[in-house]
């Protein structure tokens, strides 16, 4: 049998298949080429047919497209700033004046129409109290008091700032009241001491010491006392010194001056001899006290004796 006349079939049934691929491809092609070719020419070549015309077009509505928000959100209004409140202006500096005042001491302080005991006795500050300085006279000091002018003694107050005070001139003192009671007395001998009283103006000397009487003591020593006044009367006694009187010099030591006594007081101090020396000798000390119109002694003599 010759193999030339009868081709074989696995060669055969490969181009046949080669070929049907290539048809349907070319099948398709065709298809999609036609499709797309009567599309185009049915919307431009269409022509409505009478009954077509004759109908209305109905309106077509197209939706309502709701924009989208932005993505960038609106800048917030600028808030305007509030307006800055100026300052007040700062008040000019001032400086402060400066008042003299006083204080007070403990033993309180008589108030009078002029500088000295002469004058009347308009008033009485307690101990602590602060008065204003308007004046300057001597010892005395002029001030405040009610709305007027007053004077107080200089040595029963504390004053401070007095450089602003004035000197001024008191007023005219009044006329001495009469001498009740004996002027400063003179020295006299021991023997011839005259007695004690029992009350001056109800004031009595319920004691008068020297301590360490009669000595002997140094020509440079202090001499200590000590001194119990009482008040028997229900007014009050002022005086202008109280202290210790040296019978042979002449001289005396002032504890307190121009102060008073209340009524019913008990007044108890304790002092020392300070602003005069004595030399060698014997000496006689009296508890003395003076008032505007002489002076009193009120307990002694003490002796003591100076080497």
């Amino acid at each position: 049998m010759n193999d030339n006349l009868y081709p074989r079939s696995g060669r055969g049934s490969t181009i046949l298949l080669i070929v049907g691929w290539l048809l349907i491809v070319a099948l398709g092609l065709g298809l999609l080429w036609f499709g797309f070719g009567l599309g185009n020419g049915e919307s431009a070549d269409a022509t409505p047919t009478t009954s077509e015309a004759a109908a209305p077009t109905a309106a077509i509505e197209l939706p309502v497209v709701t924009p989208f928000p932005s993505s960038t959100p609106p800048l917030p209004t600028a808030t305007p700033l509030p307006t800055a409140t100026p300052l007040p202006s700062p008040a000019p500096v001032t400086d402060t004046p400066v008042v003299a005042s006083a204080v007070v001491g403990e033993s309180g302080v008589n108030v009078r129409t002029g500088p000295g005991t002469q004058y009347t006795r308009i008033g009485y500050l307690d101990p602590g109290s602060q008065v204003e300085l308007t004046g300057q006279y001597g010892d005395w000091w002029q001030i405040r008091y009610q709305d007027s002018s007053a004077w107080v003694f200089g040595e029963l107050v504390t004053a401070s700032n007095t450089q602003v005070v004035p000197q001024v001139q008191p007023p005219a003192a009044p006329t001495a009241a009469p001498v009740q009671a004996t002027a400063a007395p003179t020295a006299v001998p021991p023997t011839e001491s005259p007695p004690t009283p029992s009350t001056v103006r109800g004031l009595v000397a319920e004691g008068f010491q020297v301590e360490g009487a009669p000595g002997p003591y140094g020509s440079s020593s202090d001499i200590w006392f000590n001194m119990w006044v009482y008040n028997s009367s229900s007014n009050s006694v002022e005086y202008d010194a109280l202290g210790v009187f040296v019978e042979e010099t002449n001289e005396m030591q002032k504890s307190w001056s121009y102060s008073q006594f209340q009524p019913g007081q008990r007044f108890v101090h304790r002092d020392h001899i300070n602003q005069f020396t004595l030399g060698a000798g014997t000496y006689h000390l009296w508890l003395m006290i003076c008032f505007s119109d002489g002076c009193v002694r009120l307990s002694g003599p003490v002796q003591v004796v100076v080497q």
